[in-house]
């Protein structure tokens, strides 16, 4: 690994540390200054983040995740993107408390553990691969914030119906736009999903003729579905509030579950 890539691995979680620190003081103090400052500092984050990721692919000659550690700032950078355009699109900072800690600590593994292999297939460095991987990971990452989200609709709710106003109460969003950060987190992961499963098919086909019998594809197919239905029941079934916050939460918790078993199975 060059010093330039060594650099930014080590900037990294130091800078989404203090990004950290900086929510921390948006959600629990609404400092004024760390409110303007969090979300600029992210987005410069995710810049550099970014680069990160393209120069180590431009030394490697390859997609840069050829192993978990790649795979999980890559994964990171996913959640930090994510994110960040629900927060653009909501207008309140105050739940990067909850998104940016896991952001961290998803870069602070993979940066102390960065190793990049030498040795790798042919096929892991068509485009292809790498379009599958990285809307697949994008589509996940979204999935989790769907599901923080719905989380977070939920907790409000039961806060509101027992008539509990603290803190919960004046740093989250309202109900509405919780819900519809939680729907349209759902929504953009199941388009990348569904573009991942394209590409990835497509990929496949071209590596081998049987990769429908890796349960990995079987997982990201029934994942898919999971969101589909979601979406079928909220707009055709008219279901709405926690039912359709506890149905991604649930669909996430599945996927979660379900890529764990696969992994294990494989190892």
């Amino acid at each position: 690994m060059h010093w330039e890539t060594r650099l930014l691995a080590t900037l990294l979680p130091i800078l989404y540390g203090l990004l950290s620190l900086a929510y921390a003081l948006v959600f629990f103090r609404n400092d004024p200054v760390a409110r303007r400052a969090a979300p600029t500092g992210l987005l410069v984050t995710l810049g550099l983040h970014v680069l990160y990721l393209v120069r180590l692919a431009m030394l490697e000659h390859r997609v840069p995740i050829a192993n978990s550690f790649e795979a999980m700032s890559a994964l990171a950078l996913a959640l930090g993107i994510a994110y960040l355009v629900q927060e653009k699109r909501s207008g309140t900072p105050h739940t990067g408390a909850i998104f940016v800690p896991l952001i961290f600590l998803c870069q602070t593994v993979a940066s102390a553990f960065a190793d990049p292999a030498r040795s790798v297939s042919p096929a892991l460095q068509s485009p292809l691969f790498g379009i599958h991987i990285g809307t697949a990971l994008l589509g996940y990452a979204a999935f989790a914030v769907s599901a923080i989200f719905g989380a977070l609709y939920v907790l409000l709710y039961h806060n509101l119906k027992a008539h509990r106003f603290g803190l919960i109460y004046d740093r989250l969003p309202s109900l509405e736009i919780l819900s519809g950060m939680n729907l349209r987190a759902a929504g953009f992961g199941l388009a990348c999903l569904t573009l991942a499963i394209g590409v990835g098919a497509l990929w496949s086909l071209r590596v081998h003729s049987d990769f429908w019998q890796d349960p990995k594809v079987w997982l990201s197919v029934f994942a898919w579905s999971i969101y589909a239905a979601c979406f079928l029941v909220r707009y055709v079934r008219g279901w709405g509030g926690p039912r359709v916050a506890y149905l991604t939460i649930a669909g996430f918790l599945v996927i979660v579950v379900s890529m764990l078993a696969v992994n294990s199975h494989g190892a």
